[in-house]
């Protein structure tokens, strides 16, 4: 059975590493940023869905001013994205917090803290949040890299055939990209690029694939 997951998104690096030390503390799995954008899959695929088909953690915590986006934003972009996560398990903090997105934090389902918070009031939640954890279930593979937001073209050939098709490389990592296809692809299934952002990286494995369009998809691959 996995640990259980959470994920910390504040650009202190003071309440990163004390909400980081406590949660370890309690067993989990712990995955920290400074900035949403970078990571979270809602942000650079160029759709309108979350690209993960898993949830990415168990319990998330944001704070609410960060550079490029406040907490409440991005926990509304997930919703509208199709974050699998249970709103229930996201909390805002903050030191300050204005009438109007307090509403939206109450709108939204999930909790707020204002800092500086009481641990045992975090502890009460946490305990609400981990009757809604099941360890059983997977979660995503952690996202390691920093994404980059790219509009190249790339030109690609699926093996035992003919075909040869053109993408947009939506964004790219040091070690894979997420492309608009016009044509389906599968699971674990190895294209041919003749062409990407990366002059090492002639063939990919298919990791994920998601419909966005009639005749488009997103793929996320990985250098093979």
């Amino acid at each position: 059975m996995r640990k259980p997951r959470v994920i910390i998104f504040d650009d202190e690096v003071f309440i990163l590493n004390m909400l980081k030390d406590f949660f370890l503390m309690r067993g989990y799995d712990v995955l920290t940023y400074n900035d949403p954008t970078s990571i979270c899959p809602i942000y650079g695929c160029g759709g309108d869905r979350c690209s993960s088909h898993d949830r990415c953690s168990d319990v998330m915590i944001t704070d609410f001013n960060m550079p490029g986006v406040n907490g409440v934003e991005l926990l509304e972009q997930q919703g509208r994205k199709g974050c699998k996560l249970d709103i229930r398990n996201k909390a805002v903090i903050s030191g300050y917090i204005d009438d109007h997105h307090r509403a939206r934090v109450q709108r939204l389902g999930c909790t707020f803290f204002q800092k500086p918070f009481n641990l045992h009031a975090l502890m009460e939640w946490l305990a609400g949040c981990e009757l809604r954890i099941d360890l059983n279930q997977k979660v995503a593979t952690r996202r390691k890299e920093r994404r980059y937001e790219s509009d190249r073209e790339v030109v690609f050939k699926v093996p035992d055939s003919n075909d040869v098709f053109t993408g947009i490389a939506v964004n790219t990592s040091p070690t894979g990209l997420c492309l608009k296809v016009p044509t389906p692809l599968h699971l674990e299934q190895i294209i041919d690029l003749h062409s990407s952002p990366f002059h090492s990286c002639s063939k990919a494995s298919v990791r994920w694939i998601t419909k966005i369009d009639k005749d488009a998809y997103l793929a996320g691959v990985h250098c093979a």
